[in-house]
């Protein structure tokens, strides 16, 4: 392989891809970048097996070929370049040189022949939504997915399309996330998946353009995503998502519609404070006109009064300061619903006008 290649293009490409290497050391190939140089284009692919990317960038192949060269070494030796245009040759398979101005340096590869194929998706179901829906579907739910490898089904999040929307749901078992936003096109009235977190986060950086529309393509395994000239192809995630219908709650005792920034900058305040004790606790007190927002520490304590509008009875319930503020950081609605059924019930907040998205947090309990 020999090739001429814009420094910026080939940093840039690098960093896009390096997110699907392997972060586990049992496996020297799946922490590699593979380069492909064939018809005046260079294309870096990585993969650990779960999640692939692949990004194709202009180049001036002298000889086609492939190599694989280590992912994170490869990455910080590029981006300390300051050439504008570097020089990659590998005739031996086994030493890359890299030519920047008058320097050169070389960095070791591995056997290219050992690198897994990924595999085609079959282009069973696909549906095209526009962009900006798109972010907003991850970005409003993808926080309530779970971190813990021993719920596999709850480290993704759950899509669902029916009845020209697709909804996407998250729970970690503490809290919950619901978004529904239209499509503009399926290849089915309805089927479900379940896409990995750290995927959709990933189908959420490529996207640039909020005008522009984006298609997923599915075949029950892999779901494949193409956003100019940069691939990204995950394996979906086996398993049933727990029905999350029958943990939403329909009737409460209260509902206490309020402004969702100033809610927001009060939350802010309290959790300062009770993070101090680690236990993050907010207490929130709802009464006729308005709600108490309370937490507590050895370093201080806050009690502020917040106007609302209440219908209902007066309730006292308590959360972790920390759900509470990841949820008001991914909303723009100028006000929301904060719905209680009891003070050891899960709480829901709801937009006002809107249904396109919901919120339920589980209370902490309060000894003594």
């Amino acid at each position: 392989m020999k090739i001429n290649v814009d420094s910026l293009s080939l940093s840039e490409a690098v960093n896009k891809v390096i997110k699907a290497i392997s972060v586990k050391k049992n496996n020297p190939v799946l922490e590699c970048i593979k380069l492909s140089a064939h018809d005046n284009c260079l294309v870096l692919t990585a993969t650990d097996m779960e999640l692939s990317i692949e990004k194709k960038i202009v180049a001036d192949v002298i000889i086609d070929g492939d190599i694989l060269v280590p992912g994170k070494f490869f990455s910080e030796f590029i981006r300390t370049l300051n050439e504008e245009s570097l020089s990659l040759e590998c005739s031996d398979g086994v030493n890359l040189e890299i030519k920047y101005g008058e320097s050169y340096g070389y960095i070791r590869c591995l056997n290219v022949e050992d690198y897994p194929n990924v595999g085609e998706v079959q282009n069973l179901h696909f549906i095209t939504l526009n962009n900006k829906d798109m972010k907003e579907l991850i970005a409003k739910t993808v926080f309530c997915a779970s971190t813990e490898d021993n719920r596999q089904v709850l480290k993704g999040c759950l899509l669902e399309i029916g009845e020209d929307k697709a909804t996407m749901v998250a729970l970690d078992g503490y809290r919950l996330a619901l978004c529904n936003k239209a499509i503009k096109e399926s290849s089915e009235d309805s089927f479900s998946c379940i896409i990995p977190a750290r995927s959709l986060l990933e189908i959420s950086k490529m996207i640039v353009n909020d005008e522009d529309d984006i298609t997923l393509k599915m075949d029950g395994e892999k779901l494949r995503v193409e956003i100019e000239n940069t691939v990204l192809v995950t394996r979906l995630i086996k398993g049933d998502f727990i029905n999350y219908r029958n943990i939403i709650n329909k009737d409460f005792s209260a509902i206490v519609t309020l402004s969702k920034s100033q809610f927001s900058e009060y939350i802010d305040r309290a959790s300062l404070i009770s993070r101090i004790s680690k236990n993050n606790l907010v207490k929130i007190e709802v009464k006729e006109n308005y709600i108490k927002v309370e937490s507590n520490s050895e370093m201080g304590n806050l009690n502020e009064s917040l106007p609302a509008r209440v219908e209902g009875k007066d309730n006292i319930i308590c959360f972790n300061g920390k759900y509470l503020q990841d949820f008001l950081s991914v909303i723009d609605d100028e006000f929301i619903k904060m719905n209680i059924k009891a003070s050891s019930a899960p709480c829901v907040f709801t937009q006002v006008d809107k249904e396109d998205y919901l919120f339920l947090v589980l209370p902490m309990r309060v000894v003594g």
